[in-house]
Order: structure tokens, then sequence, then C-alpha cells
């Protein structure tokens, strides 16, 4: 009985234990980029794919779903398969023929993604932005791919998780303000457990599909893809697509997937099993045209890690460029604020800045060597989280100004 407790407490332990969750704030910024990548390529192409006037009016997708996915179930059955009923699904666009809506929609979709990717209003803006896109694919299931369903499951578990409770523009200005204390965050962390596992169920249920294909077991599988032009990207030499070279690739993907389905959670294997989870979709992404699904299944590898090896290895990283640390000399009789300090060393993962009480009435920076830096534009370069705010110059001076005192 002692043994089946102490079972049950470890896993309880592995999937409801807290933790610093920096994975799921890289992960944040890294699907949002992606998202917005995403829905910049659609808008290019939105009246085709999405209003009444293009391939695909809502009637077509009535009939792919035999009846309009409501919001919510209405109460009528409506057959999917024999003997089942459709589900209900999420659907904002449900209804709105009207081009100008559609397209203020799809936009509106568009900030949310910006201010996810940023960590502004997080809980709320991810909310709308997994609402969005979950919309904006049952408008047109048509055109989706693996890709588009990586991205709207995780689009969907981030609005789940606490990932905006770092990396993000939410904790500078709580930090700043003062409503919440500086040094490491502590979460649980069963979100991002869920979506590892997700990751990995995605992989498996791959290779126990595959195995049932003919040509997978024979290994000549890779090579018809190589041959449909539709797929074609950057050229390749065409040795790579010749036996024996094909049934190494063939039966190496099954490998690769197979061990990211399960000894992806050993630690001692995890890196070498990312590794080639890695170089796999670097092949595809390199030879075939498919658009995004490579970036965002990689960016998920990201919550295979705990957030404070990450933290850890920004940390061993920023030793190795400590040549390139600078030191910001703040004006006589002068030091931060101790909220500014907080907000300063949350954007800097890679303590390659410092600020000290200058000898001057102005700010001024030097680098290791003790020669002088260009000033803000050193402070903003060296700190990772000051990065977006090259592109807004005139915000960066004033904050320096404002976290100052006597």
């Amino acid at each position: 009985m002692n043994s089946i407790r102490q079972t049950i407490r470890t896993i309880d332990d592995y999937w409801f234990r807290s933790g610093s969750p920096t994975s799921l704030g890289f992960l944040r910024i890294a699907i949002g980029i992606l998202t917005l990548i995403d829905l910049l390529v659609l808008g290019l192409h939105w009246e085709d794919w999405f209003s009444e006037r293009g391939y695909v009016p809502r009637s077509l997708t009535q009939m792919w779903f035999a009846g309009d996915p409501y919001l919510w179930y209405h109460g009528k059955e409506a057959v999917f398969w024999e003997g089942g009923r459709i589900l209900p699904k999420v659907n904002l666009l449900s209804g709105i023929e009207n081009p100008l809506w559609a397209q203020l929609f799809f936009w509106g979709v568009a900030v949310f993604c910006v201010l996810t990717t940023f960590g502004l209003w997080t809980r709320f803006s991810s909310f709308m932005l997994a609402i969005g896109i979950v919309s904006i694919h049952h408008r047109n299931p048509m055109i989706l791919m693996g890709g588009d369903s990586v991205l709207r499951i995780a689009c969907l578990y981030l609005a789940l998780s606490p990932c905006g409770t770092v990396c993000s523009v939410d904790r500078l200005i709580a930090l700043w303000k003062g409503r919440v204390q500086p040094g490491p965050v502590t979460v649980s962390l069963w979100s991002q457990k869920l979506i590892s596992y997700n990751v990995a169920l995605i992989y498996i249920t791959t290779v126990w599909i595959k195995w049932y294909g003919a040509h997978w077991k024979a290994g000549d599988a890779a090579y018809y893809p190589a041959q449909l032009p539709e797929f074609f990207r950057f050229p390749y030499p065409h040795f790579l697509f010749e036996m024996p070279v094909v049934r190494f690739f063939t039966w190496g993907t099954l490998v690769v997937e197979f061990l990211m389905g399960t000894l992806v959670f050993y630690r001692p294997m995890r890196k070498y099993i990312l590794l080639g989870g890695i170089l796999l979709h670097g092949g595809i992404e390199y030879t075939m045209n498919v658009p995004l699904f490579g970036y965002l299944i990689v960016s998920c590898y990201i919550t295979f890690f705990d957030g404070e090896e990450v933290s850890a290895w920004f940390a061993r990283i920023g030793q190795r460029f400590q040549g390139y640390h600078v030191t910001v000399h703040l004006p006589v009789g002068h030091t931060l604020k101790p909220n500014a300090q907080a907000v300063l060393s949350a954007i800097d993962p890679l303590s390659l800045v410092s600020y000290t009480t200058g000898e001057e009435d102005g700010v001024y920076v030097t680098k290791a060597d003790g020669t002088r830096a260009k000033g803000l534009w050193a402070i903003v370069t060296h700190s990772m989280g000051a990065w977006p705010v090259v592109a807004m110059p005139w915000i960066w001076k004033p904050l320096i100004t404002r976290a100052l005192e006597a």
C-alpha cells in the first residue's frame, strides 16, 4: 500500500509540481511570432479563402461540416459520420458574410497575436488569440495541414498556461509598479507537461499510422514527396533520393519519430533525441514546401526543458560573453530606484549590463576594456529584453531618467 501511495505521489509531483515558467514564456514568444507570420501570409489572399466571393463561401464550409459550425450546440442533430453527431465548434465567424466585418475580425486576431508575443494583458490576449485562430480554421478547414493543427493546439495551451508571468511586458509593468517581487517566479507546470506530452503523442501516433503503410516498411516512402513539383523548395543533390539513401531517410525518420514519442523524456538522451528531431525537420524545411510546420513543432521542444534549465543555460552563455559586458555610469550622486533595478535586471538574462554611480553629470557607458561605448545604443543592444526598444529609441532615455533617484 505504501508503494502505491508513493507511486501516486511521484506521478502527482511530476505533473503538478511548481517550477519556473521560463520555458512557457519563450514558447509564447516563438508561437506568437510564427502565428503572426501565418496570419500575414493568409492576409495576402484573405478574400480568396475566407470571403463569399472566394473559393470557399460559407455554404461550402457548411457542406464540409455537414452543418454550420455554430459557437454553441443548438440542439439540432447533424450527421457527421454514420451513427454519429457533429461536435459543436467554436467559430466567431459563423454567419458573417460581410467582407468588411470578416477582415476586421482577422486583423483583430493579428493584434491579439502581437499583444501575446510581447506579453501585454497576456491572459486576455492569449485567450482571444486562441479563439480567433480556432474560428479562422473553422471558417475554412479545407486548406489546413498538420502545421495548422500544431499552431491551433499551441495557442489553446498557451491560453490555459501562465505564460505571461515571465518574459513579458506584464511582468515588467508589475515590477516597475512594485506589485510583484523581483527574482524567480514559481507556478504550477501542469500546462507545460501537457504540451510536451502532446508533442510526444503527435510523433508516436505518426509512427503508428506510418507503420501500416507498405512504403514505409519497404523503405521507399521518402522518395515520393520529392517527386511532386508542388513540394519542391530548394535544390538538393539528386543522390539524396536514390537507393539506399532513401531507405536511410525513410527508416531514420521512423526511428527519430519513435524516440521523440518515447525516450525523449529520459534526460540523459533528451538533447540527442531533440537534436535528431531538429535535423529531421530542418531537412524537410529545406527540401519541401511545408510552410512553418518545422518551425512550429520545433518551437514546442522547449517544453521538454524545465524553466530553471533554460535560465541556467542563459547564465552560462552570459558568462562566455562577459568580454562584451558594458557598465552604465549614472549621473554623479544618483542611483537606480529598486523597482527600476528589478526591471533592468529582468530584461538582461545574459547579465551583460551593470549599473553604477558615475563621476559625471550625465549617463555614459564603458566597455569591459574601459573604453567608452555609444550610450543608450550599448544598453539596448546588450540587454536582450530591450531589443524591441531599438525600434523605439525615444522610449528608452525617458525610462532611464525616471529610474534615477538621488
